[in-house]
């Protein structure tokens, strides 16, 4: 198994626990891979762009769930 593959799969677990219905908190995607893809402009680890991990702290959750929506696109894509 890869180390994308790895990554990949931490990122869709929490990506269920934050789109659960009832789930009020939602946790940041850093799986502490913190490194700008060149190409794509996101961390190879997050899939955020610098702006979404500079600001995440100030977004309401509901913001917070778009950039989830967003990195779920992301990997899909990839």
């Amino acid at each position: 198994m890869s180390a994308a593959h790895i990554r990949r799969e931490r990122l869709k677990e929490k990506l269920a626990m934050v789109l659960e219905p009832d789930n009020e908190f939602v946790v940041s995607p850093c799986i502490a891979v913190c490194q700008m893809n060149t190409s794509t402009a996101w961390c190879e680890g997050c899939l955020r762009d610098i702006q979404e991990i500079a600001r995440w702290g100030s977004f309401t959750n509901e913001e917070k769930k778009q950039i989830w929506r967003q990195i779920d696109q992301r990997m899909n894509a990839n």
